[in-house]
């Protein structure tokens, strides 16, 4: 069906047309520019290293969730993106050298990543060889070399007033920490933070979780991150995700932003002891989620890589793949405040979050860290009980599963202390009662005491064997 013309056209100042769209394949209006007036302007600008070739508007208009040629015009983004004719789902940055999801919320939040500010104030924009440059409206324009010359960005109002990467500082100790990692970006109605680039050193169950989660909310693209192990298992689970892998730690830390320290807590020595010395330029902030090591050893440790490290030890558990998840942190005594929100933001997507003292951290491990344990085995056998009782495995399973969850949505939104919602079910001489007997009688209280209680200690004693 061939489509209806445009409505009649009405003169901008700037000599572009707008039209309005009337097969609703747009939703919002497009900026027309006039094709005799580009190729002018491009031809007698640039010269004959400058060709323009056109494409049908009708074919652009009709993608769907791809890139949209008016985003050309919103000056935030215009200076760095370039569009991909073979993918229209990815987008080209310029600066970064890399693809991005061809999402306006994803490209807003790319320009504030502390990578993409540094890389705009020091190195001049690059194409993908053989690529061209959407003009919107159909049009494109190619250019012979992936290096694009002050002169031709000035033809397309490309140009930008870039200002020199800022170190971030720290007001007390004046040590210079890297650029600013605190940019904060809107994603989904929330603020978040999007690091340049992530990286793993360990990739067990604990961090497969929280970069499940990451991925999931959009806080970091996958090729930008980079994970490292001894074997192949848990790297075979990450490369599924569209993960950089590799068998060498120090791959991990020079690529990365944010170095999240994942291996078991009698390995760490080691592995830090392996690593290379990095660059005085190069300062990452290290996270640490090995369970003991407190933030002086942290520090020790790392200071043989880079001088005043800067640290932040953390204690996250697995419902965090699940945006469900219990993390605490502390910060080590060289981060900044700017690291203390990219941490707050960072792991406030994936659960509850809250900085706590140092002191508090073995206790949390005992409790939150080492706590789902206790639920899932709680789960298990309630469903037993169903079972032993008459009920279908699966029902028994789904109904405990979902009675912890109502539970605990009844103390985090009633406000109630939990004593008051227990004698809230237990009715004068009712079943439930009769059943608190018997727990009561097994021990069951004390045996969650303890059980937080011998955590705790062996997080201490795990700690002191470092």
């Amino acid at each position: 069906m061939t489509p209806k013309p445009p409505s009649k056209p009405i003169k901008s100042e700037i000599g572009v047309v707008e039209e309005a769209e009337e097969d609703g394949v747009e939703e919002c209006r497009e900026l027309e520019v006039l094709e005799a007036t580009v190729e002018e302007e491009v031809s007698e600008s640039a010269g004959p290293e400058v060709k323009i070739v056109k494409k049908s508007r009708w074919e652009q208009s009709r993608r769907s969730r791809k890139f949209c040629g008016k985003w050309l015009n919103i000056p935030e983004i215009r200076e760095w993106v370039h569009p991909i004719p073979t993918d229209p789902t990815y987008v080209w940055c310029k600066m970064c050298k890399s693809k991005i999801r061809a999402h306006l919320n994803d490209l807003k939040t790319h320009k504030s990543t502390k990578k993409h500010k540094r890389n705009m104030a020091t190195y001049e924009p690059e194409l993908p060889p053989a690529e061209t440059m959407d003009c919107g409206n159909g049009i494109f324009v190619s250019f012979s070399t992936p290096k694009i010359r002050q002169g031709e960005m000035e033809v397309m109002g490309l140009t930008s007033d870039a200002t020199e990467p800022k170190e971030a500082e720290d007001p007390e100790s004046g040590v210079l920490g890297g650029p600013n990692l605190s940019s904060m970006s809107t994603l989904g109605g929330k603020e978040v933070v999007n690091p340049a680039s992530l990286g793993f050193i360990g990739s067990g169950n604990m961090a497969q979780a929280l970069l499940g989660a990451f991925i999931k909310k959009g806080l970091v693209d996958p090729p930008h991150v980079t994970a490292s192990a001894p074997s192949v298992r848990n790297l075979t689970k990450l490369c599924a995700l569209g993960v950089c892998t590799t068998h060498d730690n120090n791959m991990v830390v020079m690529k990365s932003d944010v170095v999240f320290l994942c291996v078991k807590p009698h390995l760490l020595n080691n592995v830090i002891a392996s690593l290379d010395p990095l660059p005085p330029d190069h300062n990452p902030l290290f996270v640490s989620i090995v369970t003991g090591h407190d933030i002086d050893s942290l520090e020790e440790m790392l200071s043989t890589l880079v001088e005043r490290p800067r640290v932040i030890r953390t204690m996250p558990n697995t419902p965090a793949m699940i945006g469900q998840g219990c993390c605490l942190y502390t910060l080590g005594t060289h981060a900044t405040p700017s690291d203390g929100s990219v941490m707050h933001s960072m792991l406030s997507s994936v659960g509850v979050c809250a900085e706590i003292p140092e002191q508090q951290m073995d206790a949390a491990c005992g409790l939150a860290g080492s706590g789902p344990a206790y639920i899932y085995a709680a789960i298990e056998a309630m469903a037993d009980g169903g079972v032993k009782m008459g009920l279908p495995r699966h029902l028994a399973q789904s109904l405990a599963a979902q009675m912890v969850k109502g539970s605990a949505s009844m103390v985090l939104e009633s406000g109630k202390h939990p004593g008051q919602l227990k004698d809230e079910v237990c009715s004068p001489s009712g079943t439930t009662i009769s059943a608190m007997h018997v727990l009561e009688k097994a021990g069951f209280r004390n045996a969650l005491i303890s059980a937080v209680e011998a955590s705790a200690l062996r997080s201490k004693e795990l700690g002191g064997n470092k």
